[in-house]
C-alpha cells in the first residue's frame, strides 16, 4: 500500500507554430504534489526535487 505518492511536475511553456506544431520550452519551474495534501506551489525545479526528497524522507521516518 502506498501512503504517499509524491510527484514533481515540470512546468513548460508552449508556443503554437504554423502547421500545428507546438514548441515546448522548459521554464526551470515545477510544482510538488503529494496524496497527503502537500502542494509546494510554483518553485524552482531544483528546489522542487529537494522538497520531494525531504518529504519522502520525513514520511518514511514517521512510519518507522
Amino acid at each position: 500500500m502506498v501512503e504517499h505518492e509524491t510527484v514533481v511536475h515540470d512546468i513548460s511553456r508552449a508556443a503554437a507554430r504554423p502547421g500545428g506544431w507546438v514548441e515546448r520550452e522548459a521554464t526551470g519551474r515545477a510544482v510538488v504534489r503529494c496524496t497527503c495534501g502537500l502542494d509546494s506551489g510554483i518553485v524552482a525545479a531544483t528546489q522542487a526535487v529537494q522538497i520531494a526528497d525531504d518529504h519522502r524522507r520525513t514520511s518514511a521516518e514517521a512510519r518507522t
